[in-house]
């Protein structure tokens, strides 16, 4: 039984990120989240996300960065799937997609 305990938790964590990037397009949100995941420190935007943003707007990187940091910021987001979905939406929306 233990040995089915960690894929299924893999999957779970796989379908969350989907239904967190669902409604933006194909933009993988993805924040790193620390021990402490109040303190903005420690926390920040994965590379993944950024690219995902560089492959899907015309976006320098460096704006790229700025915006997922942006997004990542907001500690009152932490597992907030719709809050990061917005916040992903206002601060790429005067960026052209690809």
């Amino acid at each position: 039984m233990n040995r089915l305990v960690l894929p299924a938790a893999a999957l779970a964590l796989a379908f969350g990120a989907a239904s967190a990037s669902a409604e933006s397009g194909s933009i993988m949100i993805s924040c790193k989240r620390g021990p402490l995941p109040t303190v903005s420190l420690i926390n920040g935007a994965n590379w993944q996300f950024i690219e995902s943003i560089e492959q899907n707007y015309r976006i320098s990187p460096i704006d790229a960065k700025a915006a997922a940091d942006y997004v990542c910021a907001d500690m009152s987001a932490v597992g907030d799937a719709a809050k990061l979905r917005e916040r992903t939406k206002r601060v790429l929306a005067n960026y052209r997609r690809r």
